[in-house]
């Protein structure tokens, strides 16, 4: 379980799109959290294909200096909490801010992945 957590987040770092949905269940859901009419990221994206296509569009936001602050595992659930120096490429607006990820795995793939984030400052760096 926190290998695959572990691996999921090194292939994002890698920028390896593919390989980030190929550890997912073939109905796998991601949902940014927030409000959609205040953060136009926010909702959910099902299915690998749709997921492939959603790690890439998100790579606008480029991160640095990944920490991973704590990981508690509890049967088939993982919670993640970590920080980063994010950028949003088009503005070149960065900053550092912390994260929290609560992972589903069953059979060995990622079933759920929800993540918090400061929705707020994202909506200053995506201005």
């Amino acid at each position: 379980m926190e290998k695959l957590v572990r691996d999921i987040y090194a292939a994002r770092k890698r920028g390896d799109y593919d390989a980030m949905a190929e550890m997912c269940a073939a109905g796998a859901s991601l949902r940014l959290a927030g409000a959609p009419e205040h953060f136009p990221l926010a909702g959910t994206t099902r299915g690998r294909a749709a997921l492939r296509e959603r790690f890439a569009a998100l790579a606008q936001f480029a991160f640095a200096n990944q920490k991973m602050i704590s990981i508690s595992v509890d049967g088939d659930r993982a919670t993640v909490h970590w920080r980063a120096s994010v950028t949003y490429k088009p503005t070149g607006k960065s900053a550092v801010t912390e994260f929290c990820d609560l992972w589903t795995v069953k059979n060995g793939k990622m079933t759920s992945l929800i993540q918090f984030i400061d929705t707020a400052l994202v909506g200053h760096m995506t201005a």
